[in-house]
Parts: C-alpha cells; sequence; structure tokens
C-alpha cells in the first residue's frame, strides 16, 4: 500500500472528481468531522451507558464523552505519526484529522445498555424465536445477527441511504480515508477461515455493505486477502484502535475511582507505573505536589499517562510502519507497548472492581430482556403485520424502519435492528415498558 493512494480524499457516494474541488477554509476531513458531529446517531450517544448506568453526574463518562475524548487522543496519534514519519508523501496530508474523525464515529453503533447489549442482540437471533425470524435468510446473512458487532452497525449507520428518505446514496458521504480508518475490522460476520490477525478479530461489514468497502478498498489501492471480502487494515485504523484502547482502559479506570471503588493509593500507583518509561522521555510528576485535591491529583496522572500511552503507541507505529503499508502487520499497536505489562494490571483490576459493580451488572442484564424484548416485537409485528396488534405496534415504529418482511426480509429485519440499535438506554427502557404494558402515558 502506498500513502498517496491510502490518503485520497474521494468522497462515498460522490463523484470521484468532486475531490478535487476542495475548499481551502474547509479541508475534505474537517467536512467529515462536521457531518459526524452534527449528525442524529452521534448526538444519541448521550444517551448511551459507557461503564455505569444513567450517570447522575457530569464525572462520568457515556458514550459521547468517551468518543469526544478518543478523538482528541486520535488527533494526537496522527498528527504525531504524520510529523516523525520517514515517508515524505504523508507531510502537510492532515492525518490526525483522518484519524480523529474515525476516532469521532468509532461507537456510532453500538446498542444501548452496556457492552453486553451487543451479545443480547446474537442471543436473540440465536434463539429459537429469533431463528424463526431469519430462518430463510443465507447463511451469511444469518450471521450478520447471529454475530452482531457494533462495529459493522457503525459502518451501516455511516454508509447507508434509506431509500424512504433520500435518493442519494453514501450516509453521511464521509471521505474513504475517514472510512477505511474507521473500520478497524474489515471483514463480513461469516469467513471461512480461522480468524488470525487483529483485523480479523469481529465482524465489521454487514453483508449490505460489503459493496461499500469494496468501493472504499479499490479507491485507496487496500490490499485485498486471498479469502473473498476481506481485506487488510487501512494503516490508520491502528492507530484508531489504539485510540479507543487508550481512552477505554484508562478512563474506565479514572470512573471506577470517582466512584469510589478503590483506594487513591491504588489508582496513582497505576497511573505513575505507565508514566515510568525508559523507550522515550519520562513523564514529569514532580508537579503533583502543587495539587492538593486527590481527585485532581488523580486527573493529573491520568493526564501524564495518556501522554505517555500517545508516545508509546506512535513509537510502536513508526518501527512498525513499513511492515503495515507492506500488510505484514497485524497485531495491536496497544498489545506492543513498553509499558504493557501495567496495562494489564489495570485492565484485570478493572474486570474484577469495576466491571463487575452492581449497578454495571444491573444494566447489562436488564439489556438481556429489553433488546430482545423489542426485537421481537416489532419484527413479529413486520412479519404479521395483518394482525390487529401488529398493527398497533406498527404505529410506533417510524416508516422509514418499515419494510416489507416477505420481498425484503433481509432490509426489514436489518432495519428494525438498526433502529433498536440506536436507541439511548432511555428510550430503549421506556419502549419496552410501553409495549410490555408495564408503564402508559401519565400512569
Amino acid at each position: 500500500m502506498e500513502w498517496s493512494k491510502l490518503l485520497i480524499p474521494y468522497r462515498l457516494g460522490c463523484p470521484k472528481s468532486d475531490h478535487s474541488f476542495s475548499n481551502p477554509n474547509r479541508g475534505e476531513f474537517q467536512r467529515d468531522f462536521d457531518r459526524v458531529i452534527f449528525s442524529s446517531p452521534f448526538r444519541r450517544l448521550n444517551g448511551k451507558t459507557q461503564i455505569f448506568p444513567f450517570p447522575d453526574t457530569d464525572l462520568i463518562h457515556t458514550r459521547l464523552t468517551h468518543s469526544l475524548e478518543t478523538a482528541s487522543v486520535g488527533r494526537s496519534l496522527g498528527t504525531i505519526v504524520e510529523n516523525k514519519s520517514s515517508y515524505k508523501e504523508i507531510k502537510d496530508t492532515k492525518l490526525g484529522a483522518i484519524v480523529c474523525v474515525a476516532c469521532l464515529a468509532h461507537d456510532i453503533g453500538n446498542p444501548p445498555l452496556g457492552h453486553s447489549g451487543e451479545k443480547a442482540i446474537s442471543e436473540f437471533f440465536k434463539s429459537n424465536h429469533g431463528r424463526t425470524i431469519i430462518g430463510d435468510l443465507t447463511s451469511e446473512e444469518q450471521a450478520d445477527f447471529q454475530r452482531f458487532d457494533g462495529n459493522a452497525m457503525g459502518f451501516h449507520v455511516l454508509t447507508y441511504s434509506n431509500p424512504k428518505k433520500e435518493e442519494s446514496l453514501g450516509g453521511l458521504r464521509l471521505t474513504y480515508p475517514t472510512l477505511a480508518a474507521f473500520l478497524k475490522y474489515p471483514r463480513p460476520a461469516k469467513i471461512n477461515n480461522k480468524s488470525i490477525g487483529i483485523s480479523e478479530h469481529k465482524p465489521g461489514i454487514f453483508q449490505s455493505d460489503l459493496k461499500h468497502f469494496s468501493e472504499i478498498a479499490q479507491g485507496l489501492n487496500l490490499t485485498e486477502k486471498k479469502e473473498t471480502n476481506m481485506w487488510f487494515r487501512h494503516p490508520l485504523a491502528f492507530l484508531t484502535e489504539a485510540a479507543d484502547d487508550i481512552c477505554y482502559t484508562i478512563m474506565d479506570f479514572e470512573d471506577g475511582y470517582k466512584r469510589g471503588l478503590f483506594s487513591f493509593k491504588k489508582a496513582s500507583e497505576f497511573l505513575k507505573g505507565i508514566c515510568d518509561t525508559t523507550l522515550h522521555e519520562k513523564e514529569d510528576i514532580s508537579k503533583i505536589k502543587n495539587i492538593k485535591d486527590k481527585r485532581e491529583k488523580i486527573g493529573f496522572l491520568r493526564a501524564k499517562a495518556i501522554n505517555s500511552l500517545i508516545y508509546q503507541v506512535t513509537d510502536i507505529f513508526l518501527s512498525k510502519e513499513k511492515e503495515i503499508l507492506e500488510a505484514k502487520f497485524d497485531k495491536s499497536l496497544f498489545e506492543n507497548i513498553e509499558t504493557k505489562d501495567v496495562v494489564d494490571k489495570i485492565r484485570n483490576f478493572s474486570k474484577k472492581n469495576i466491571y463487575t459493580d452492581k449497578s454495571v451488572i444491573q444494566v447489562e442484564a436488564a439489556g438481556f430482556q429489553v433488546l430482545p424484548g423489542l426485537l421481537g416485537a416489532f419484527l413479529d409485528a413486520i412479519k404479521n403485520n395483518k394482525k390487529e396488534s401488529s398493527k398497533k405496534i406498527l404505529q410506533l415504529l417510524p416508516n422509514e424502519y418499515q419494510f416489507n418482511y416477505k420481498t425484503q426480509k433481509y432490509e426489514a429485519i436489518l432495519a428494525i435492528t438498526m433502529y433498536v440499535s440506536g436507541m439511548t438506554d432511555h428510550y430503549a427502557v421506556d419502549t419496552y415498558r410501553y409495549l410490555q404494558g408495564i408503564q402508559l402515558p401519565n400512569y
């Protein structure tokens, strides 16, 4: 792969000639950023759980604040790589802007009610009820639902144009480099071989969207794998993944401290361990003595730790840049950093002390009731639309998500799944209560 081809700002759904008419005051990747941040799916991330459900304080992260912070880290990663790379053709190409947008959108397809939302949707389509709904689909199409993944839904959200709303194609019509940097897993749900690299770790493309990514891959000259419908990652996707890894590892940990789940001593010990590196300039944390409040001290150490991780990640990327371009490196950058042992300790600690908190478990357990309940109700109504009960349920479903189950089965199921997956936590729970008769207006 060649940087000069990987960064051409062709735009999905637009003539390729359009990219030559750039506005000097508003670059192509700035336009991508604006389109994502003003979109409805992005705004709804404010109502989706990151770790702790229904936060009653601004101190705790939602999917929205997590995405904004990840975008900030991604911008730094891309900028450093551009400035330090030995490849002259990437100078002044705005790598930071591309990675920033990809990171901004990285959670845009994740369902409500925590990290188990994806498993709840998959479990429904594996159940007897779900299998009767998708039974006539091809095995590849069935895999989209039975191995549901928020990354694949995110790519769908960004690239799908609803025919009931518009005739133009390309969804948000983002640039090829941004969409390729977003797609950490350029593969469908069903693959014939055993997953061997990080880019095959999860499903990343629905069957309906393969044509879009194929167009992007060809336009940027991405390396295709011998197996069909699989590609090697765009190099910037490694940075998108690393930005997410940095932010959820450190910020989830800090949220746990803010919730009082462990001591200041434990929190500071781990964060100081990340700052203590030898391969590049050690983080200076001496000014912590000027801070009196313990939470502010942890905030200071968190900032220093993230800065250290940014440089550790870019060091790995730059050392592997040639291998990445030659499609010979397919590993997580974050798993190869100098302080990996400290990061692993933080992750293991978080699994035992944060992700098992009662409030986290409660919302994830609820997700296994709410999401299958919503999918079952809406899909049954689409499938049996002549029943009086179905007619009432369909009146609650926006028309743009209603497709003919008999003639457009895959599209109909995907549309309902997209609708449910796009709900905020509150809206999902409220809609479930209404459909179950548990809650009624003004009751």
